[in-house]
């Protein structure tokens, strides 16, 4: 295989989404935000050269594993973390320098992070007295926020009375009860079962469109969460951005290997570029001819050229077991199964593909066993080139 990559376009950090047009002046702006522990030798990048802005009613979600820096971006936005170098506004205003308690953020934690001594009322009202808000306009406005995350009941309950969903709730109630302008979530979800989860991500979605003009950054690891609040992902690596889009851009189109992967589990099959007509793509993989859709250079992709070493990502729904032999499918044998409920996870051994493994995940409870020979099919609109650098 020869040829390299053309040079690959730098992400839009200003696509219009949710009806979000001017960037110009933006809610969030982190602006080469850098962020370092020790000194010298001994120092420790925890952020690096981050740049992102978010609009007005936009909702960012930051994706990636742990210690990818996504955490440590959002307290250099709350104000919790001085930046090593590089600056942070909130809208036009420079907040670098400023305390947490002067930057007018609403910021809600994994841990709930309620004072256990006070009642859901009191918790609620917290931000407000911080802010010096008038004694008589508080009332209204924690009965509006409670209101807000249909909470309405437990005002006088203490958070030792409460279910770990209600508590979040009440977390929730307390960064809205200040009006920001900005929300800062940091894995609020990360605490509960996953029915719990299910529901406050439903929950969630709903107070995302209740708030049309604040601006959400919200951090996880969990690619579903993302994927169903978020207008844009910002996919963390190694304490750095590494791609940005739109949800269903990076789904279908990933623009990188790293986030095909980490962004739903996508099969990476090493293949070379045969020919490119528009945004149909021919490729070989050990040989075999297979058709595959080409990314173009005008949504932040490569330049795709002949013997071009390259990946074919695919989906695992999108693998279709065939019977052996079957027309246009590869000879593979079960490695292993694993029935998880609706489907089941398959992973195959392909005969044309040396010491690569495709999973493929099928519907129902598949009772075929390791060692049993199938076929496998690739669908061409299922197939989608991504850059082998």
């Amino acid at each position: 295989m020869s040829g390299t990559p053309a040079r690959r376009a730098q992400p839009s950090h200003t696509t219009a989404v949710r009806g979000v047009t001017d960037f110009s002046a933006p809610a969030i702006t982190f602006d080469r935000v850098t962020v370092g522990y020790g000194r010298g030798k001994g120092v420790t990048h925890a952020l690096i050269d981050f740049n992102l802005r978010v609009g007005r009613g936009e909702t960012v979600a930051l994706l990636g594993p742990s210690g990818s820096g996504k955490s440590t971006a959002l307290k250099a936005l709350a104000g919790f973390v001085r930046p090593t170098s590089g600056s942070v506004r909130l809208g036009s205003r420079d907040v670098t320098d400023l305390p947490p308690a002067k930057r007018g953020i609403g910021v809600v934690v994994q841990s709930y992070a309620l004072f256990p001594h006070m009642r859901v009322a009191d918790n609620v009202a917290f931000g407000l007295r911080s802010q010096r808000v008038p004694r008589a306009q508080i009332g209204a406005r924690v009965a509006e926020a409670l209101d807000m995350v249909g909470m309405s009941a437990y005002g006088k309950r203490l958070p030792r009375e409460l279910s770990g969903g209600q508590q979040q709730r009440i977390a929730i109630a307390r960064a809205l009860a200040i009006r920001p302008s900005v929300l800062l979530l940091d894995e609020p979800l990360a605490a509960l079962d996953a029915q719990l989860r299910e529901s406050m991500l439903g929950e969630l979605a709903g107070l995302r469109a209740a708030l049309p003009d604040t601006a959400m950054l919200y951090v996880t690891h969990d690619q579903s969460e993302a994927l169903a609040l978020a207008d844009r992902i910002a996919v963390m690596r190694n304490s750095r951005l590494a791609d940005i889009d739109t949800a269903e851009n990076l789904w279908k189109r990933p623009p990188s290997s790293f986030t095909a992967e980490f962004l739903g589990g996508a099969n990476l099959l090493p293949c070379t570029v045969t020919r490119v007509i528009g945004t149909s793509a021919l490729v070989s993989i050990g040989g075999v001819p297979v058709t595959a859709t080409a990314p173009q250079p005008d949504i932040g992709h490569v330049e795709w050229e002949s013997d071009l070493p390259a990946f074919l990502c695919v989906r695992p729904h999108a693998v279709t077991l065939t019977a052996p032999g079957a027309r246009g499918s590869f000879s593979a044998r079960i490695v292993s199964t694993v029935w998880r409920g609706s489907t089941t996870r398959i992973t195959l051994a392909v005969d044309d593909f040396e010491g690569v493994q495709v999973d493929a995940d099928v519907s129902g409870h598949d009772q075929r066993g390791p060692g049993t020979v199938v076929g496998v099919q690739f669908p061409s609109d299922g197939s989608v080139l991504v850059p082998a650098t």
